[in-house]
């Protein structure tokens, strides 16, 4: 990937305004992970990139010690922008290095950083162009709204159950048993075992006691 293209690229997709901001961010990311890395490795990623990008990397102070956390921070502090740009635009700025790099020396890159900071620099999934879902609908039949895939039924003549089997939507008289203008009453009064009967199990009612 050549200069002008691997900064187009971080343009786009990290949404700054044109060029010259693109190479700033660039530069800085490459800076800060430089500081991170050993000085052999750094030298190695400098032979292969251009010039303009090679040229912060060639004067910082490597083998420094700190996390991902701090890698982000001191990005945000050199761009001027929110944490949270920061860490939007190390992705981006690392992932499409991770494209543009050689094999060798990107593999040097990942095996001298500590994970996660080594993840930063994972190429992006290959797009296949070929890759696309086949829709094969019936012959006249040229709308989602007139059947899915592999369907013989399509939606415009479907015949959904308009409730539930116990809903009391599809009921005659809806809550009929417990309604006291059609209930028949409780269990108790329709098998006479109310005290009115008198008491369950006994032989005299209540109306014969003296």
């Amino acid at each position: 990937m050549m200069h002008d293209e691997l900064l187009s690229h971080v343009a786009e997709h990290a949404g700054l305004s044109g060029r010259q901001e693109a190479e700033r961010t660039v530069r800085v990311v490459l800076e800060v992970v430089g500081e991170r890395l050993s000085w052999p490795v750094v030298q190695a990623l400098a032979e292969d990139l251009p010039a303009p990008l090679a040229e912060p990397l060639r004067s910082v102070a490597p083998h420094q010690d700190f996390n991902l956390a701090e890698l982000h921070a001191r990005v945000a502090d050199r761009l001027r922008v929110p944490l949270g740009r920061a860490v939007e635009h190390t992705g981006v700025v690392c992932q499409f290095l991770a494209e543009a790099l050689p094999a060798g020396t990107l593999h040097r890159v990942r095996e001298a950083l500590p994970e996660p900071m080594s993840a930063l620099f994972t190429p992006r999934e290959p797009v296949d162009d070929f890759a696309y879902v086949h829709v094969h609908l019936e012959p006249g039949r040229r709308t989602l709204a007139e059947g899915r895939p592999g369907s013989a039924h399509p939606l415009s003549e479907s015949r959904p159950e308009r409730a539930h089997s116990h809903s009391v939507v599809r009921a005659d008289n809806p809550h009929g048993d417990t309604k006291l203008s059609s209930s028949s009453g409780l269990t108790q009064e329709r098998e006479q075992e109310t005290l009115a009967d008198g008491h369950p199990g006994s032989d005299r009612p209540l109306s014969e006691w003296e």
